[in-house]
């Protein structure tokens, strides 16, 4: 059973296993973070907003430095570094007594966690060989699915319990876990620092238009197709009053179900980047649908809201599979190996820019726009899946050669 959810033994399941501790101590601080610093430490909603946008803005911005970084120090060392850095900066959460000490340990956690993505990427990309990448990418992004569904339940125990030392056990269990984690990767294969071609910049993917708007457009979609589940979903059938809110659980859990087991399925027949800029196009477009699902519930009997919802769900996760496997692919491909982690760094950068603008974008087409509100959210999906091939076709003429991921 293990093998077909793992990776092969060696480097590979290493990485896999250490994201998913990673996870899901992840997944129990997300689940109860808010009363902890509400309730617990005293914060009030204004202050928390301000603090962890101002810890976004930073983690944003030093993205792609901080996996030069990695490109330069070596993804394992700069990984296991920053897990650590994590750890005791989450156990320092315990002592946040105001705003300010919460900003400046909030900033070190959006530093920390930068700094684990970008190497993240880069140690995946330099862990196996191009044609192995893809496929470990999505068994990874398969248990951090799990993980953090699994570490959401634990992290009910302390919202039950709602006392600051079940808020401090969180803390430190979640603590434990970027331990845990950094000493499973110290078991992994080195992966050597390539050196950089001597002439040119360094700072590559800043200076990379097709790859910024890649980005950007594929940054867009990838917090939209997270967002029509966790907030359109629900803004939706709360104006609809005849429909039921358990609903937004079961299509979470469709979604939920569906990356876990089916990201790697997913991934299997992409053969090069080429193949991925039609696979994210299809994905486009099956997002597309789904958005239109959503809105043919409006005025339903419950029993057809429910059914219509699930399949929608379950249309919705396969356009999200099609196109995360895309994204891996893409950013993966159009990297030189000597500058992965700047490039996954850089692709952060554009998730951010997309999770900052799609929530007010769907909150105003779902709430106001109703039915063509999902409509038109479904043919922005289908403007982005047309663009889509053309702008990582651009991607590919701008560079000599493009590695087969």
């Amino acid at each position: 059973m293990l093998n077909r959810l793992l990776p092969p033994p060696g480097t590979a399941r290493i990485i896999t296993l250490a994201t998913l501790v990673n996870t899901f101590g992840n997944g129990a601080y997300l689940s109860c973070s808010v009363l902890f610093l509400t309730r617990s430490v005293g914060l009030t909603p204004v202050q928390l907003g301000i603090g962890l946008s101002i810890a976004a803005v930073l983690g944003t911005v030093l993205s792609a430095p901080l996996g030069y970084v990695a490109d330069r120090v070596g993804p394992k060392g700069t990984q296991i570094g920053a897990l650590l850095a994590c750890a005791l900066v989450y156990a320092g959460m315990v002592l946040v007594t105001g705003f300010w000490s919460f900003v400046v340990l909030a900033c070190l956690i959006a530093v920390g966690e930068a700094t684990v993505k970008g190497a993240a990427g880069a140690m995946i990309a330099g862990a196996v060989p191009p044609d192995q990448r893809l496929e470990l990418r999505a068994f990874v992004r398969s248990v951090n699915n799990g993980g953090i569904a699994l570490g959401t339940l634990v992290g009910g125990i302390p919202l039950l319990l709602d006392t600051r030392a079940a808020y401090v056990a969180m803390l430190l269990g979640n603590a434990c876990t970027f331990v845990v984690a950094a000493a499973i990767l110290s078991r992994a294969a080195r992966v050597p620092v390539l050196p950089v071609p001597a002439d040119g910049p360094r700072m590559v993917a800043l200076r990379d238009r097709p790859f910024l708007v890649f980005t950007a457009v594929d940054g867009f979609m990838a917090s939209a197709y997270n967002e029509i589940i966790s907030l359109g979903l629900p803004l939706w059938l709360a104006t609809q009053r005849h429909a039921p809110l358990w609903l937004v659980t079961v299509a979470l859990l469709v979604n939920t179900v569906g990356c876990v087991t089916l990201q790697v399925w997913a991934s299997r027949g992409v053969d090069g980047i080429r193949d991925a800029a039609r696979i994210g196009r299809r994905g486009a477009l099956v997002v597309g649908v789904a958005c239109v699902l959503y809105g043919f519930t409006a005025g339903l009997p419950v029993w057809a809201v429910a059914v219509l919802v699930v399949v929608a769900s379950g249309v919705h996760v396969l356009g999200e599979l099609w196109l995360s496997t895309a994204t891996f692919s893409v950013v993966f491909g159009l990297a030189p190996d000597w500058a992965q982690g700047q490039y996954q760094g850089t692709y952060a950068m554009g998730r951010q820019f997309g999770n900052m603008v799609t929530p007010p974008l769907l909150a105003v087409l779902v709430a106001s726009g109703g039915r063509f509100g999902w409509v038109g959210m479904g043919a922005v999906f289908g403007v982005a899946g047309v663009v889509y091939p053309a702008v990582v076709r651009w991607g590919v003429r701008t560079r000599p050669e493009v590695a087969v991921v």
